[in-house]
């Protein structure tokens, strides 16, 4: 919150990163002082980094660069403890008790938080069976034989992840609750879930700079339930800040002396509630997630969302490239499960929702889905660039 203690410890903050970099040797006398603070940006922080951590590094972690650059974080300890103690709070919200047993799918690499989510989840009394990604027949298989023996009634995964398992349990299992981590969990894909599974299906939001922020308190809820211990939230929308509304999310660790993680933009667009209950929060997208093809701006998320709509199922991806004949761009949509009777009804809608026709091929995809090192689909593949 807003208050002047956390006024304060803003104020300390700038002074401790002041040493090291100019730019922080500001006093602030008041919040609408704070607000004048220009927004800092990713690749700001990574100037900041050309010449090391302003502290003792505690945890260490990097973003996944699959939306935008790379970024390496450091956490100092402080930090590190608020972030577990925050996330921990999030798992009891989403129905952790004691003597729990949660399966773990989410990837344990340096750029994603599986490590953090295990030590959250032994925190608030659960067992983890630290399983990570199932991204391989092999590894699905072994998800299922580790469900059946150990009976753990929570999975902590991606989307795609439980389509896959869900497909092959059915509905004979101990599952009770599932959190989505690091994708869209779309109201179609939830429920699809929920039918395959006979489990409940909760988002989960948070960021690698952060980590956790907020769940959904009931799977059908538009808005999750935030837990911002150590963090100020604003939202901007045409360079005017604000503490609830609609904008692109900007975030203040105050905790974290090692990176000045303040007026950070996150990269993400989202809508900001406060009521007597607290904050909420509804996310709405990545801020610079769109394409550019043949002139024309795609939104990556409308894309799949729109052919989600028509296949109902997540298996497929995209491939942009040149067309070697014409030299324009061409748009394939590679799709696994591909039924003869989805194939002209796509193609319209697909068509319909970026205006472009002669672009556009549907192909039959045999084999695995590509994805990223943390098990999650790789959705666009841009040719041109590669």
């Amino acid at each position: 919150m807003f208050t002047p203690q956390a006024l304060k410890k803003v104020n300390q903050l700038f002074n401790f990163f002041s040493k090291k970099d100019k730019r922080w040797k500001v006093h602030l006398r008041s919040w609408d002082d704070f607000k004048r603070v220009p927004v800092t940006s990713r690749e700001q922080m990574k100037d900041f980094l050309k010449t090391g951590f302003a502290d003792t590094v505690f945890n260490l972690t990097a973003t996944s660069g699959s939306t935008s650059s790379r970024l390496l974080i450091a956490h100092s300890r402080q930090a590190y403890e608020a972030h577990l103690s925050r996330l921990v709070k999030i798992y009891r919200l989403f129905g952790v008790k004691e003597g729990a047993l949660c399966l773990n799918l989410c990837s344990y690499d340096l750029n994603s938080g599986g490590r953090l989510m295990e030590s959250a989840f032994k925190a608030a009394g659960a067992g983890v069976i630290p399983l990570g990604p199932v991204s391989t027949a092999e590894k699905l298989q072994e998800a299922v034989f580790l469900i059946k023996t150990f009976k753990p009634t929570l999975v902590n995964a991606y989307t795609n992840q439980l389509f896959d398992l869900f497909a092959l349990l059915g509905k004979k299992h101990s599952i009770q609750r599932c959190l989505v981590n690091g994708e869209p969990l779309w109201p179609d894909y939830r429920q699809r879930i929920e039918c395959l599974g006979g489990v409940r299906v909760h988002d989960h939001y948070g960021a690698m700079e952060i980590s956790g922020l907020a769940c959904a308190l009931a799977p059908h809820d538009e808005y999750m339930k935030v837990v911002a211990d150590g963090l100020l939230l604003e939202v901007l929308d045409n360079e005017l800040a604000s503490e609830s509304g609609q904008g692109d999310l900007l975030v203040t660790d105050l905790n974290n002396t090692c990176m000045p993680f303040i007026r950070y933009r996150l990269g993400d667009r989202v809508q900001l509630k406060r009521d007597k209950e607290g904050l909420w929060i509804k996310v709405q997208g990545r801020i610079q997630e769109s394409l550019l093809i043949n002139g024309v701006v795609v939104l990556k998320q409308e894309l799949i969302r729109t052919v989600n709509d028509v296949l109902k199922h997540p298996s497929f991806f995209f491939v942009i490239d040149k067309d070697p004949q014409r030299y324009y761009d061409k748009l394939f949509i590679n799709i696994v499960k591909l039924q003869a009777k989805d194939l002209r009804v796509l193609k319209d809608v697909v068509v319909q929702k970026i205006g472009l026709d002669r672009c556009i091929e549907i192909r039959k995809h045999e084999g695995a889905i590509p994805r990223t090192l943390n098990g999650k689909i790789r959705y666009f593949i841009d040719a041109r660039k590669q």
